[in-house]
């Protein structure tokens, strides 16, 4: 049977499914209740010390760590959201690390945000002390009051504060740490220094700002207000595009990866991208917890039904297998009137969609049948995305790979 142990610095998790700093997880108590459910990890609701807490809400509520009523907005395949921070300061969570973490069963991950790097030092060696079995320090959350704040809201995408926050928190602590950052698609960078650095893990998510949705009927806005989208397949592949950059570490550092995790499925891709641990919330926000062990025999059962033994062996499987939108390009000529759409006519049910969306005139359905002339087909598979009977499919995509690697 396949075992889905993972390794995160000198912590060993019994599976790489992490319940995701969260609304699940914005107290003490919400940590115990997470703890009855066999997840890998859990992360505690980010915070900051409560000095630096009042800074930067003073203009909002002095003295009180505020959050938005009717917070979520339900889009399908995930929420739009005003979720905004742990209303408990690190010294309260300080005090309940102290008093209940050995009463925990699944790897308690505290997490940590500053708008100086003393708040980053002193918070720290505030969980350390605690008993706090790793740290994720969280640099980048698009919380509006946070924005105004170099090392909160947007440090993600600096790289020299990421580095110095890494570097000297590092210094401080020497329990497992890890840094969460925001991929930035136009520079990579930051996603370079945890490694770099000493750290033990970093965690990549995808941060969509979103704006609510409108309720027809009545010309009012579903939310009064919102700050993100999270749950939604999109974060997925856009997080793909980040493991790519980071392919030359994933053997190096467990990276954790976090955002449209849907079911098992999901969790199996992000591995074969070379996550070492998946961070879920909306999911379990739409469907409970309770889902854990259905997500842990999905995995396992793929596992064994693909030779995988570990996590690891699993682990960046598919980006050997990947090649450059440029290799992909210089293969036009070559497979030209080979890469071909194809049909089961017996899955036909002859409704035309596939003629109406293809460019190149290739596919023509005559008395309820699809008939394709396949010297015109381009070979896009647009048609086959859009046939509702998957009665289409192209011929010969592995001719690209071939031709490029040999």
């Amino acid at each position: 049977m396949a075992v889905l142990r993972t390794k995160m610095g000198s912590l060993e998790l019994e599976n790489p499914i992490i319940i995701s700093s969260g609304h699940l997880t914005r107290t003490g108590e919400d940590i115990k209740r997470c703890d009855k459910y066999g997840g890998g990890a859990v992360i505690i609701k980010t915070g900051f010390l409560e000095k630096e807490y009042e800074k930067v809400v003073k203009p909002y509520a002095p003295g009180l760590f505020p959050d938005a009523r009717a917070q979520f907005y339900s889009t399908g395949d995930g929420y739009v959201g005003i979720c905004g921070l742990s209303p408990e300061p690190v010294e309260i969570w300080a005090k309940w690390f102290k008093d209940n973490i050995k009463e925990i069963k699944t790897t308690v991950i505290a997490s940590l945000m500053a708008i100086s790097v003393e708040g980053y030092i002193n918070g720290a060696k505030m969980f350390q002390e605690a008993g706090a079995e790793a740290l994720e320090i969280c640099l980048g959350c698009p919380l509006p009051y946070l924005l105004p704040h170099p090392y909160a809201g947007g440090a993600g995408f600096n790289a020299a504060i990421v580095e110095e926050v890494c570097t000297e928190v590092r210094k401080a602590v020497d329990i497992p740490l890890g840094a969460k950052l925001t991929f930035n698609p136009l520079d990579a960078s930051p996603l370079k220094i945890p490694q770099k650095v000493g750290l033990d893990f970093m965690t990549v998510a995808m941060v969509f700002p979103a704006a609510p949705g409108v309720k027809l009927d009545e010309i009012e806005p579903e939310l009064s207000s919102s700050v993100m989208l999270t749950g939604s397949k999109a974060a997925k592949y856009a997080n793909f595009v980040a493991l790519l950059h980071l392919q030359d570490q994933y053997k190096d550092i467990h990276i954790s990866s976090t955002g449209g995790t849907h079911g098992w499925k999901d969790i199996v891709e992000y591995i074969m991208y070379g996550a070492s641990s998946v961070q879920v919330q909306t999911l379990f926000l739409q469907k409970g917890m309770g889902l854990i062990e259905e997500l842990k025999r999905g995995i396992s059962n793929y596992m064994d039904s693909k030779g995988f033994d570990s996590i690891e062996d699993m682990k960046g499987v598919i980006l050997p297998k990947l090649l450059t939108y440029d290799d992909v390009l210089a293969t036009y000529g070559e497979t030209k009137g080979k890469i071909v759409v194809s049909a089961d006519k017996e899955k036909c049910n002859g409704c035309g969609v596939c003629e109406e969306v293809c460019n190149w005139g290739a596919i023509k359905v005559i008395d309820d049948t699809v008939e394709i002339v396949k010297e015109k087909c381009e070979g896009c598979g647009l048609c086959v995305c859009s046939c509702p009977q998957e009665a289409l499919w192209l011929e010969h995509t592995e001719l690209i790979r071939k031709l490029k690697r040999g």
